[in-house]
């Protein structure tokens, strides 16, 4: 019996304590702290285009990490003030993300990178040179630009032009312009396109997600066990109050009490051989040959 019952009591343990580990194990993965690249992807998207398709011969790109954004933003409006040859191209700052785009002198992007460096990691620096330009010479496109002005000039000078030349006149004007800002950045090929991403670095504690753990395993087991307790007792009050009632099935002699084997036994003894108070005549045979008979005739001749 007392096997039995440590054996029961074992397997409540093992599953009381698998429980109790899993819903600590949920709790701990919930509260592990989870990256959203997706989001940060979306709002980088216009700034890359920007940068992307901007006609500029050097080009640099910074992604600083920052645990503190509102230090990084300062800074980052510093150097603008400071170093921007001009005013930038995009500028904006919402929530953990900011992205900025604007032109510096190539030899002040060193300065820069340190400024970065003190309120946060640089984890990306790329600089890139448009090939399509290096091969170009200013002298050469100057040249070039004069020419198409020149012939501009002499389309200007037949007054009003109708069909084809007027269509001459507009292609020519285009390429003009295109040219104009291919000699501006030829002329400026000591600048650089500066694109800045700023990012709000998330400190991951270790430590957080160990002590979550330990707090629900140890409260799942607490709460588990007063469960087990109750539920046990309490079955065992429904058990003993339907036994009260007279609920066939149920009996006060089983639930509790004066158990451990002796009420069945006596239960078993005095169904076989009959109480003091019984009616029920027990036949008994001796070795010696003697029957139940002379044992009545005895008792009749004491009386």
């Amino acid at each position: 019996m007392a096997k039995k019952s440590s054996r029961r009591l074992r397997s409540v343990a093992i599953f009381v304590i698998f429980l109790s580990l899993t819903w600590a194990g949920y709790r701990a993965f919930l509260n592990k702290p989870q990256k959203s690249d997706t989001g940060s992807q979306a709002y980088y998207r216009d700034s890359d285009k920007l940068f992307t398709d901007y006609s500029w011969q050097n080009k640099a790109k910074l992604r600083v990490r920052s645990t503190s954004l509102k230090n990084a933003t300062q800074e980052m409006d510093a150097v603008i003030g400071a170093y921007s040859l001009e005013k930038p191209l995009m500028k904006a700052s919402e929530g953990n993300h900011g992205v900025y785009v604007f032109k510096i002198e190539s030899s002040n992007l060193p300065t820069i990178k340190a400024k970065f460096g003190k309120v946060g990691s640089i984890t990306v620096d790329k600089e890139v040179v448009d090939s399509s330009l290096v091969n170009k010479r200013l002298e050469t496109e100057e040249l070039i630009l004069e020419s198409r002005r020149k012939n501009l000039a002499d389309l200007d000078a037949m007054g009003h032009v109708y069909g084809n030349i007027a269509k001459d006149k507009e292609d020519l004007i285009s390429q003009i312009r295109v040219q104009e800002n291919l000699v501006d950045v030829l002329r400026r090929a000591d600048t650089t396109l500066l694109y800045v991403e700023l990012e709000q670095a998330i400190v991951t504690n270790t430590v957080a997600p160990m002590k979550v753990f330990v707090i629900h395993f140890f409260g799942a087991i607490l709460v588990l066990f007063v469960a087990s307790v109750l539920s046990y007792y309490g079955t065992k009050l429904i058990m003993y109050l339907l036994a009260l009632m007279g609920v066939k099935g149920f009996s006060a002699a089983s639930l509790g009490g004066f158990q451990y084997g002796y009420g069945n036994y006596a239960n078993r003894y005095y169904s076989r051989y009959g109480s003091g108070k019984s009616k029920r005549k027990v036949k008994r045979i001796y070795k010696d040959g003697r029957s139940d008979k002379s044992d009545d005739e005895e008792a009749s001749n004491k009386k």
